[in-house]
C-alpha cells in the first residue's frame, strides 16, 4: 500500500508484450481434499499495474516487490513482526539506540554475505536529497534525519552505523513507537553498493540489474514489462520455508479477459470489479480483502483561480461537500464492492490501543463530519453562499482515467449537484500518472486521491496533512495540528496512552475542518485458487507476502 500518494486505480488497457517479457499459465488440478502439497508449485496472478522498478530507494509500491526484499524484519500474520536479516534485537533504557545483529548465513541472491555496511549504505542512499525519493518522510526520528531532509546536513550524518559485519546501530532522535514495525517496510532493506555503482542509471531496471534479499528473486522482467516471473533465491537463509517454485505476476489486459483466464485455470488469483461482484459473490472462491488505503477528496488551498480558491478555503462549504455525500450510496452504486464507509481519515482495523484494545477508528471524534447529512450540507451550503456572494459555484474535480476514478467522480458530481444549490462540478479526466503530476505540481482544484498506511499506527495517517510534508498536495495550513503531530511524534515520555489521545486530538482537528473529505477505506473482491495457502495478507504495508505460499492437491 501504498506508501505514497496514489491515485488508485485499473488499467484497462491490452498492452503489447515486451522484449525480455513472458507469459506463464498453470494448469488446473482436482483437489482430494487431503492438504497435500502439489508437485507443480507454480502460482499466477494479476496485478493493476506494472512494477517501474526494483530500486528500494526510488520505487514507489513497496507491495510490488512482493517477496523479493528483506530487512530487519518481516511482517506475518495480523501485522505481527518475525524474524527477518536480525536475529538479535537489543535497545537502550531510553528507546533511542538499537543495536541489531544480522545472521550470519544473510546473503544476497547472488550468495555474496549482507552486511551491516549494506543496510547504512541504503538508508543513507535513500535519504539523500539527490536521490529524490517520495519515501524519505519515513526516516523521520531517526537521527538527523529531518535535517538531511532539508539539505542542512549531509547524508553521511545519518544515526545509522556499522559497528562490524554483522552489528547494526541505529540512534534516534527520539523514542519511535512503530519503529521495529516500520522496519519490516521494505524501505529499509539493504542494497548493494557495488550494484548501484556497477548498473549507474539502469539499476533496478532489469531483472539482473539488482541483487535480492528476500526469499525470491526476479528472473525474468524489465522495467514496465506486462508480465514477471520470481523464483526461490537459493541463498536466502530460510529457504527450507519457501515452496513455491515460481511466482508470476501479471498486469491486468480487460475485466472480461482475466476473468476468463482465471476460470481456465491460468490464474490463480484475479480482482473482480463492477458487476463481476454481484456476479461472483456467492461463489466458493470469493473473498474480500480490506486493506488501509483511504480513498479521499484533497482540496488545493492555494488554486489560482481565485472563485474556486475562496470556496475551497471556506469551511462551511468543504463541510457541506462531505455532508452531501452518502458513502453508503456511493460504494453500493458507483464501487458494488465491499469498501467500508469512514469513521475519520484512519482506517479501521490498522491500530488498537495497547491497553483498552480500542480500534482507533472507532475512537475518531468527529465521525459526524464524514456521516452524509443532507438537511446539514443545505444549511452549511447556505451559510457559505452568504458568506461569498460568489456569481458561480464551480469546482473541477480531477481523477484518473481508470474505471474506478470515473465511477466514483459520477457518483460525487450527482450528489453534490443534486443537493447544493447552484453547485456546478466539472470532472477532469487525465491518465493516472498525469493525476500524480498535477498533485505534485499542485495544479488543481479537488483531486480525487488515496493514501494507504506505511505501517501500522494512526500516524501514518495523521503525518501527510503536515505543513512540511510533500504529500499535503493541497497546501493545507494548521499551526496547532503541527505542533501536536510533532508531539506525537518525539513522544518524549513514552506515554503511550497520552499519545493516543494526543493522535486523536489531531485527528478531529483534522476533520473538523475538512482539511480532506475521507470517502471510503478500500476493500477489494477477487476470486482466489482455494488449494493456495500459506499467504500472509495484511491491512498495511506490503499487503501480500508469498514467503511462505504453496499449492496443495
Amino acid at each position: 500500500m501504498k506508501r505514497f500518494l496514489s491515485i488508485l486505480g485499473l488499467l484497462g488497457l491490452t498492452l503489447l508484450t515486451l522484449a525480455g517479457c513472458s507469459q506463464a499459465s498453470r494448469s488446473a488440478t482436482k483437489s482430494d481434499n487431503k492438504g497435500v502439497m502439489l508437485h507443480d508449485q507454480n502460482v499466477t496472478i494479476v496485478q493493476q499495474t506494472p512494477l517501474n522498478t526494483v530500486d528500494i530507494s526510488k520505487v514507489t509500491s513497496f507491495s510490488k516487490l512482493r517477496s523479493s526484499t528483506e530487512g530487519l524484519f518481516r511482517q506475518g500474520k495480523n501485522g505481527h513482526l518475525v524474524a527477518g536479516l536480525a536475529s538479535k534485537t537489543s535497545v537502550s533504557h531510553n528507546d533511542t539506540v538499537y543495536d541489531f545483529t544480522l545472521r550470519k548465513n544473510a546473503r544476497w541472491s547472488n550468495g555474496q554475505p549482507i552486511t551491516a555496511s549494506d543496510f547504512v549504505y541504503s538508508w543513507k542512499r535513500t535519504i539523500a536529497k539527490s536521490t529524490h525519493s517520495v519515501n524519505a518522510n519515513l526516516f523521520a526520528g531517526i537521527k538527523n534525519a529531518t535535517k538531511i531532509r532539508r539539505g542542512e546536513l549531509p547524508a553521511s550524518k545519518l544515526g545509522v552505523v556499522a559497528i562490524s559485519a554483522h552489528h547494526l546501530r541505529v540512534t534516534l532522535d527520539h523514542p519511535i513507537a512503530y519503529f521495529k514495525t516500520l522496519l519490516a517496510y521494505p524501505l529499509f532493506a539493504p542494497q548493494s553498493k557495488t550494484e548501484v555503482q556497477k548498473y549507474g542509471k539502469q539499476y533496478g531496471k532489469k531483472a539482473n540489474t539488482q541483487l535480492y534479499s528476500g526469499p525470491f528473486k526476479l528472473v525474468k522482467w524489465r522495467s514496465n514489462c506486462k508480465t514477471r516471473v520470481l523464483k526461490p533465491n537459493p541463498y536466502y537463509w530460510d529457504k527450507k520455508h519457501v515452496y513455491l517454485h515460481s511466482l508470476t505476476i501479471t498486469t491486468a489486459t480487460s475485466l472480461k479477459a482475466d476473468l476468463k483466464r482465471y476460470r481456465a485455470g491460468k490464474l490463480d488469483e484475479v480482482q473482480l470489479f463492477d458487476n463481476q461482484i454481484t456476479e461472483n459473490k456467492h461463489q466458493p472462491d470469493y473473498v474480500v480483502r480490506p486493506f488501509s488505503s483511504m480513498r479521499f477528496i484533497s482540496y488545493n488551498f492555494k488554486t489560482a483561480n481565485k472563485t474556486a480558491n475562496q470556496l475551497i478555503n471556506n469551511q462551511d462549504a468543504r463541510l457541506a461537500i462531505s455532508h452531501a455525500i452518502d458513502r453508503k450510496t456511493l460504494i453500493d452504486n458507483a464501487l458494488k464492492n465491499a469498501s467500508l464507509a469512514p469513521k475519520g481519515l484512519v482506517t479501521a482495523g490498522l491500530s488498537k490501543n495497547v491497553k483498552t484494545k480500542a480500534d482507533f477508528a472507532d475512537q475518531q471524534s468527529a465521525q459526524g463530519t464524514v456521516t452524509g447529512n443532507t438537511a446539514l450540507a443545505k444549511k452549511e451550503w447556505r451559510r457559505a453562499q452568504k458568506t461569498l456572494k460568489l456569481s458561480h459555484y464551480s469546482l473541477t474535480l480531477t481523477v484518473g482515467n481508470d474505471w474506478a476514478s470515473k465511477q466514483v467522480a459520477t457518483n460525487i458530481k450527482h450528489q453534490l449537484e443534486t443537493k447544493l444549490n447552484h453547485f456546478d462540478v466539472k470532472i477532469k479526466m487525465v491518465r493516472t500518472t498525469k493525476a500524480n503530476q498535477l498533485a505534485l505540481n499542485g495544479q488543481y482544484q479537488l483531486l480525487l486521491t488515496s493514501w494507504g498506511a506505511d505501517y501500522p499506527d494512526p500516524l501514518s495517517f495523521l503525518q501527510i496533512m503536515t505543513a512540511n510534508s510533500r504529500f499535503n498536495y493541497g497546501n493545507w495550513r494548521n499551526s496547532d495540528y503541527n505542533k501536536l503531530i510533532i508531539k506525537i511524534s518525539n513522544n518524549p515520555t513514552g506515554n503511550l496512552q497520552n499519545r493516543w489521545q494526543q493522535m486523536r486530538d489531531a485527528e478531529k482537528l483534522l476533520m473538523t475542518n475538512q482539511a480532506v473529505t475521507p470517502l471510503y477505506q478500500q476493500a477489494d473482491a477477487y476470486l482466489s485458487n482455494p488449494k493456495l495457502n500459506g499467504v500472509v495478507y495484511n491491512i498495511s504495508g506490503v499487503v501480500a507476502d508469498y514467503k511462505g505460499a504453496y499449492l496443495v492437491k
